[in-house]
């Protein structure tokens, strides 16, 4: 198991903001089918904070204070009983992570009772006292959504590749996002994924989405040394 890591740029000025961390494995099989069979077989925590520890190990130490780092984090992670004892672990072991850490909570896998779980809540409040960064992934739209951004307040709102496919040609797809920007300030950041065109990219960039993210912009890979070619690329590519 290891991890590949794609940038998020500000939009702004094609600098960029902060890496995902991605889990893959050799030979290489579909995440989700690995995540699949740690449920089956009882060790999905495991994994979970496997995949974790994995994505702060192997980003390189030079990056921290330059980028933030997303990583995946499932929400019955976050209620385990054992994870305050983990995060506690991290900071001792990797104390560069904080205020840099943006854990990404994907709604598609929270079941929707999760929300009002005073476990649930009581973990996201203690991992913010500790400096980490929330991430909401995926919300759908619907009053519940915008509920749930105003009660929680994460410091970012991320967009898959469903809302941004097709963008620069979907009027549907724009006034979406022109919504979400409603909800959105610069206490809580949108971020829009799956940009894959040019078309698609200077479309996000007219509507004012801060921060973007896409096989367009930049593919996920391993990160070695600290080196800012690779921003320097990127910004070549998002250039008009």
């Amino acid at each position: 198991m290891f991890s590949e890591y794609q940038p998020l740029t500000n939009s702004s000025n094609d600098s960029i903001f902060a890496y995902e961390a991605l889990m893959r494995t050799t030979p290489r099989i579909n995440p989700l089918i690995v995540f699949q069979q740690a449920q089956i077989n009882g060790l999905l925590y495991e994994l979970d904070t496997a995949c974790i520890s994995n994505a702060i190990k192997e980003f390189p130490i030079e990056y921290f204070g330059h980028y933030s780092l997303f990583i995946n984090i499932l929400p019955t992670t976050i209620i385990h009983n054992e994870f305050k004892s983990f995060i506690n672990n991290l900071l001792i072991h990797y104390p560069m992570i904080e205020g840099q850490i943006v854990f990404e909570i994907n709604e598609n896998i929270v079941k929707e009772s999760i929300w009002e779980q005073k476990e649930f809540l009581n973990s996201l409040t203690y991992l913010k006292s500790l400096g980490f960064s929330i991430a909401f992934d995926d919300l759908p739209v619907s009053k519940a959504s915008f509920q749930i951004i105003e009660n929680l307040t994460p410091d970012f709102v991320k967009l898959d590749h469903t809302k941004s496919k097709g963008l620069s040609n979907s009027k549907d797809k724009q006034d979406l996002i022109s919504l979400f920007l409603e909800y959105t300030d610069n206490k809580v950041k949108l971020v829009l994924e799956g940009i894959e065109t040019e078309e698609d990219l200077l479309t996000a960039k007219r509507l004012g989405v801060p921060l973007l993210q896409g096989f367009y912009i930049s593919m996920p890979k391993r990160l070695q040394v600290f080196d800012r070619v690779l921003e320097k690329e990127v910004q070549l590519i998002l250039k008009p």
